[in-house]
């Protein structure tokens, strides 16, 4: 009995065991906690605004086309910290928040998330569109311009715009008496200042100088209307089938031959420039400045008005169609400054 006995209470002491568990008897129940945040109905029409078909793919291809899409426009200047707001996705996103544009140790390109909010809410109704710029624009000149509150272009100006204004290589009053030394050749108010131009801003037009342009009718109309069409094209390239819009019927941006003259007025300015040595031919059918800081390129007051003023249309490479009142005032003005015989439009 003995040898039985202890196998025996081995085989109850388990059973009891897996019977009631580990646990002691069961307290009373805790106090309630506090009540969780309402979740937000999220509905199959709600991702459907952007997840549709191939609708967001199409939208991304086209973005890759951008120019700060790409590793050599936006990557290689991405880290700097005077460059970062505008020649990356991380340094975009960090000049809104703080205002200031930083070094930044690691870029990506430009993607959805860049201009757009995306996710950023956990309101259904503000998951796609939303614009991270809808207001004024500063410009770091000090300008401030804007195509509404809300309006969608405001995005777009927030990086095409100028970084330097005339009076960073002349603050004078008078033009007409001071010289002016360039002594870099990337002198100019930078690429890409479209938001300066649409406006009618950006030329020296010190003592006098007729800029007289008449009526903004792009700057109306805004870039998100003839860069994206009815389609939202992302690649922001433009088609004649939204001008057709506007100036009816047309198979080219040369409307009236208008674009073609201001190109063959501006042509005749680089040659003049070629001869006071302030441009060089590229041989490849441009022109470079000439200015460096062991060569610098010395200009009279009337003549750096203007090479600024050519700076400006050169430097937003769609000036004659962003505002051509405005370009074809800016290309009379150089021309008289120059003792050029003035274009007749």
């Amino acid at each position: 009995m003995n040898r039985l006995r202890f196998p025996l209470m081995i085989v109850l002491a388990t059973f009891f065991i897996l019977f009631i568990g580990c646990e002691g008897p069961e307290g009373p129940p805790g106090a309630a906690g506090a009540d969780g945040a309402d979740g937000t109905d999220i509905s199959d029409a709600a991702c459907l605004r952007c997840h549709s078909d191939d609708g967001l793919l199409d939208k991304r291809f086209q973005l890759n086309q951008h120019d700060h899409s790409s590793l050599p426009n936006s990557l290689s200047r991405g880290t700097s910290g005077s460059c970062a707001r505008c020649h990356g996705h991380e340094g975009f996103l960090d000049f809104l928040a703080t205002g200031e544009s930083s070094a930044q140790e690691s870029v990506t390109p430009l993607t959805c998330k860049t201009c757009h909010t995306l996710h950023d809410s956990e309101e259904a109704d503000s998951f796609s569109f939303g614009l991270r710029v809808e207001g004024p624009v500063e410009y770091l000149t000090g300008d401030i311009e804007t195509f509404g509150e809300g309006a969608p272009s405001n995005t777009c100006v927030t990086c095409h715009s100028p970084r330097r204004d005339y009076t960073n290589y002349d603050d004078t009053p008078d033009d007409a008496t001071d010289d002016v030394s360039l002594t870099s050749s990337h002198a100019g108010p930078h690429y890409g200042i479209t938001g300066s131009i649409i406006f009618g801003k950006g030329a020296d037009d010190r003592n006098g100088s007729s800029l007289d342009q008449g009526p903004m009718l792009h700057a109306e109309v805004g870039c998100v209307t003839c860069h994206m069409g009815e389609g939202d094209n992302h690649t922001f390239e433009p088609d004649t089938d939204t001008c057709a819009m506007c100036h009816g019927n047309v198979s080219n941006y040369d409307i009236n031959g208008k674009a073609t003259q201001m190109h063959d007025a501006i042509h005749g300015i680089e040659l003049a420039f070629v001869t006071l040595g302030a441009l060089e031919d590229d041989g490849e059918g441009g022109f470079d400045q000439t200015a460096s800081g062991s060569s610098p390129t010395v200009l009279t007051g009337a003549q750096f008005t203007a090479f600024w003023n050519y700076l400006i249309l050169h430097s937003d490479h769609g000036s004659v169609y962003h505002n051509p009142p405005y370009a074809k005032a800016i290309i009379n003005n150089i021309e008289k400054k120059l003792g050029m015989t003035q274009t007749t439009w």
